[in-house]
């Protein structure tokens, strides 16, 4: 795990991370406003498989996903992890905690070989918005996000049988994640273990791979070391019964 020197150190604001923070839509409008908060965040890298933060770590930082993926999860009392999302560039997490000034109540993971992240003192953030309302109303921008991205794993639950979920799950990657090729076939470059999906989906792994199987032979879908393919999305979005769209959103919310 790596971790950057805070701003706050320098004595003055960092061109780099008020670059990083105008960069993100949160912050996009907020110009100078911003100073105050690129003196005192920095960045941390975090590899694969370890921990940004654990359940009942005090929340200090807004957490802006810079590049990587995570998971944010909670362990049942036998020890088996449950998947309550994923996360990835330009998203942010934590902001709940950090606006009631508790403890984290889930454990995030770095899913990919590397997560870089911004952190955001709270203590910081929250009096810049208790003075000045256009802060307020990023950080209100920023639960909103959260929220939905937190939302996604209840549509992929509630979208019916395993092929339904499966079908919500990858589309809804593919939204997020994906990378649309000339030829109009998308690959969502996110790796997820037999595991991992089960509990995504809240389906047993025999049936995932029986659902992959069928789909991969019907050209509906193809798995590589580096994620998933999808061929022909709307095949997807024809299981799935019309309830997603596959309408490209341009990347990653944030």
């Amino acid at each position: 795990m790596e971790l950057q020197t805070p701003i706050s150190s320098l004595g003055t604001h960092n061109p780099e991370v008020l670059r990083l923070l105008l960069g993100n839509s949160i912050f996009r409008s907020l110009g100078e406003r911003l100073q105050p908060l690129a003196r005192v965040s920095f960045t941390r890298t975090v590899d694969l498989g370890a921990p940004l933060f654990h359940a009942g770590q005090h929340a200090e930082h807004l957490l802006l996903v810079l590049s990587g993926l995570l998971k944010i999860v909670r362990h049942r009392e036998d020890g088996t992890e449950i998947i309550l999302g994923i996360f990835g560039a330009k998203e942010p997490l934590g902001l709940l905690p950090v606006l009631q000034q508790g403890p984290h109540t889930t454990t995030a993971f770095a899913m990919t070989e590397r997560v870089r992240v911004l952190c955001i003192p709270g203590a910081e953030l929250l009096q810049l918005a208790s003075v000045d309302t256009a802060i307020a109303l990023a950080l209100n921008h920023a639960l909103l996000l959260q929220n939905q991205l937190l939302h996604d794993t209840i549509h992929v639950l509630s979208a019916g049988a395993v092929p339904q979920r499966l079908a919500a799950l990858l589309l809804t990657l593919a939204e997020r994640f994906g990378d649309e090729m000339e030829d109009g076939t998308i690959r969502i470059p996110v790796v997820l273990s037999r595991g991992e999906l089960s509990s995504l989906i809240g389906a047993r792994s025999e049936t995932i791979i029986r659902t992959f199987t069928r789909w991969r032979k019907q050209g509906i879908l193809e798995t590589m070391r580096e994620g998933f393919v999808l061929p022909d999305p709307l095949k997807l979005a024809e299981i799935l019964g019309g309830l997603h769209t596959c309408e490209r959103s341009g990347g990653a919310p944030g």
